[in-house]
C-alpha cells in the first residue's frame, strides 16, 4: 500500500480552501491526471463521484464516496473501481482570516498487481504534486 501525507500553510482562508477542495466537479480543470468527474447522489454532506484518471496510455475510472465534515474536513473513499483501498483525507485548520493549514493524507492500493506496479509509482508522484495543484488553483481563483 502506498501512503503519503503533507502539511502546508496556505495564504488563503479556511473557507476558500474548503470550497476549493470540496468542489470535485472542477478537478479536471487543474489536476493534471484527472480526466473527468461526475457527481451524483448529493445530499448535504455526502456525495458520490466517478473520476477518470489517466497516466500516459492507462486510464482508470473509480467511484468515491465524498464526505464533507464541518467545513474543515473532506474525506474521499473509493467504493468501486481499480482500487482495493483508496482514502484521501483533507483537513483544513484555521490560522487567521487569510491563512490556514492544509493536512493531506493519502493511502491507496490497486486491486491489480500489474496496475499497482505500473500506475503505483506514477500515482505516488502525482499525489506529491496534488497539494501544489490546489495551491496554484487557489492562486488563480483568489488572488
Amino acid at each position: 500500500m502506498f501512503k503519503y501525507s503533507v502539511k502546508k500553510k496556505m495564504n488563503y482562508s479556511k473557507k476558500q480552501m474548503f470550497d476549493l477542495i470540496s468542489d470535485v466537479s472542477k478537478y479536471p480543470e487543474f489536476l493534471p491526471w484527472c480526466v473527468s468527474t461526475s457527481i451524483y447522489n448529493k445530499s448535504n454532506d455526502i456525495f458520490f463521484s466517478d473520476m477518470e484518471i489517466g497516466f500516459k496510455f492507462i486510464k482508470e475510472t473509480f467511484t468515491s464516496k465524498v464526505t464533507l465534515i464541518e467545513s474543515n474536513k473532506v474525506c474521499s473513499e473509493a467504493v468501486s473501481g481499480a482500487f482495493k483501498k483508496m482514502n484521501n483525507i483533507w483537513e483544513i485548520n484555521y490560522i487567521s482570516e487569510q491563512e490556514c493549514e492544509i493536512n493531506l493524507s493519502i493511502e491507496f492500493q490497486f486491486k491489480s498487481l500489474i496496475l499497482h506496479n505500473i500506475i503505483g509509482k506514477l500515482f505516488e508522484k502525482a499525489s506529491k504534486k496534488m497539494i501544489t495543484a490546489f495551491e496554484d488553483r487557489a492562486y488563480d481563483l483568489y488572488k
